[in-house]
């Protein structure tokens, strides 16, 4: 019976036994008593490492780039996003904004979550974007003039709309997608070999005004 029993078999079981339980003879029992031996255990201390307390990247971050988002306006950034150049008093007006201790951090802080390699000016430009205006006086040849056919023009919008949103563009994307979605060869196959370096040379100085170098494109 036990070899093959189920569980609807065993509460069948159970059902039928409850009811003579109440006629078991009650009697002392021995007590039972073990003895098991206690084997002592190696306690060894964590490994537990060790944060710097009082500093958070991510509410650095958060703070950092609130900041320069709230003032969009000021002269300094404004003139990344217009593509224009800093003068040294510019950027000592920005370090004062932004590496201050008593209600930002530190510049060490700053380049220990950003990197000693970014620059204020890139870290400003790829956080905020590139005025759009800026971009198409840059590209004004190309989306005002009667000469170029709708699919070129389009292709440098879409440039225009890449350089406002990311403020920097490696110019080997200009051969990838979706450059390249009218034409195989990208800038090289929708334009002739002198405004497609044009063209390159452009969205090279939108990298070079804020201290950006991509490979050759």
């Amino acid at each position: 019976f036990w070899t093959d029993i189920t569980l609807p078999m065993m509460d069948e079981v159970r059902r039928k036994l409850r009811g003579l339980i109440q006629f078991i003879e009650r009697k002392a029992r021995p007590p039972i008593y073990t003895d098991l031996p206690d084997v002592p255990l190696l306690v060894t201390e964590p490994d537990v490492p060790i944060y710097q307390s009082g500093f958070s990247a991510a509410q650095y971050k958060k703070k950092v780039e609130q900041l320069i988002l709230d003032n969009a306006d000021h002269i300094a950034i404004a003139k990344v996003m217009r593509n224009q150049p800093l003068t040294p008093t510019d950027l000592e007006s920005l370090e004062g904004m932004l590496f201050d201790p008593a209600t930002v951090g530190t510049r060490e802080q700053f380049e220990e979550v950003y990197g000693k390699a970014v620059g204020l000016p890139r870290f400003i430009r790829e956080l905020v974007g590139l005025e759009r205006a800026a971009a198409k006086e840059a590209f004004s040849k190309y989306v005002a003039s009667s000469g170029f056919t709708a699919d070129q023009i389009r292709f440098v919008e879409t440039i225009i709309d890449f350089l406002t949103q990311n403020g920097v563009m490696d110019p080997g994307l200009l051969f990838e997608p979706p450059f390249n979605d009218r034409h195989p060869d990208g800038v090289g196959g929708m334009f002739g070999d002198k405004d497609a370096g044009e063209i390159i040379s452009i969205v090279r100085s939108f990298n070079e005004s804020v201290g950006v170098r991509f490979g050759v494109a």
